[in-house]
């Protein structure tokens, strides 16, 4: 049987099905900057990175360097990381394995 379960609702006269999943409980969702940076060069993935937030167009660029420098911590589901995961092409799956490296670093 599956662990799956269907959420339905009403949105502008149209119905609305989600696949409404737990989140797995050994999933990290949200890791120290440091941690996220050191994970990024043990992958060999920190200057990809880079380079990406470079290559944003501006205002975009802008906000994503204040992002990447000034913020504290980093969320699994953060739009910096939705993009910066698009742009390099990463599967959910290595998000997962980055953000589960990331949190091992202390």
């Amino acid at each position: 049987m599956s662990e799956d379960s269907y959420v339905t609702r009403q949105s502008g006269g149209a119905t609305v099905i989600q696949l409404s999943r737990p989140a797995p409980v050994d999933s990290v969702v949200v890791v120290t900057m440091e941690q996220a940076r050191r994970a990024l060069l043990q992958a060999g993935l920190l200057g990809a990175v880079e380079a990406s937030i470079a290559a944003l167009p501006e205002p975009d660029r802008s906000q994503a360097q204040i992002t990447w420098e000034f913020k504290t911590q980093v969320s699994r589901t953060g739009p910096l990381v939705l993009l910066i995961a698009g742009q390099l092409g990463l599967t959910e799956a290595q998000i997962d394995a980055l953000f589960a490296a990331a949190a091992t670093i202390t």
